[in-house]
């Protein structure tokens, strides 16, 4: 293969590597809430592998892995009082349904008297614009899912919130869908108030537009000294 052909791929290789979903699941530890390697779990059409699963209320993960198996530079951190889960989602959960592993456990929003909500906040995001999508999960039926705030914007689902048993899809009264976001994902939930709730179950980054590592800037350096050399003979 010639040098410009080399140099070529190479820069395909390296635009490819980043065109991919970022995918973490919240936890609380147990074996049936985490998802696998291999286990496609998501909303219809942004189904994704390779989740990231944490364990525990509060705490940091860095070098997500994304729906390739790359190791990215973005890391997270959350907090919430405590984790829970939906009992309803257990069966499915334990004959490897991957999307009631993702609802069956969450970081929980508190109780009354205890409404501090639950948050996150994504760094390291290599995509110049990206797609966010929020799940939510509840223990319980009845009420609404509390709004968000997301990078300062206030967002909802539609309809009232519901347990796996009694609605098993992943939709728009437990999913949002937030297009065109860029920077970091920071994410702020509402404290408990009633039955209305604000449980994140786990959350997905979508690529757009990858920002170039200076890797793959030095090959785009190269790529168009190489494309030049050759005009000239």
């Amino acid at each position: 293969m010639k040098p410009i052909a080399l140099t070529l791929a190479a820069l395909s290789m390296a635009g490819a590597l980043h065109a991919s979903t970022i995918s973490v699941n919240f936890t609380g530890g147990n074996a049936n809430e985490q998802l696998e390697t291999d286990m496609t779990a998501g909303l219809a059409g942004y189904e994704a592998s390779h989740w990231n699963n944490t364990s525990g209320p509060s705490g940091a993960m860095n070098d997500l892995v994304d729906s390739t198996g790359f190791t990215t530079s973005a890391s997270v951190s959350w907090s919430s009082p405590n984790t829970w889960g939906d009992g309803s989602a257990t069966g499915d959960a334990n004959a490897m349904v991957a999307n009631a592993r993702l609802v069956r456990g969450y970081i929980d929003d508190g109780w009354d008297g205890h409404p501090t909500g639950a948050d996150f906040t994504v760094t390291g995001i290599s995509y110049s614009t990206y797609t966010a999508i929020l799940y939510l999960s509840t223990g319980a039926d009845g009420g609404i899912y509390n709004p968000f705030n997301v990078n300062g914007n206030e967002y909802s689902t539609t309809g009232n919130k519901s347990t796996w048993g009694s609605n098993p899809n992943l939709d728009d009264s437990n999913t949002i869908v937030i297009n065109g976001l860029s920077g970091d994902l920071v994410v702020d939930g509402l404290g408990r108030q009633g039955g209305n709730r604000g449980p994140i179950a786990g959350f997905q980054i979508v690529g757009g537009s990858p920002i170039p590592e200076p890797s793959s800037a030095a090959l785009l350096g190269l790529g168009g000294l190489a494309l030049t050399l050759r005009r000239r003979k």
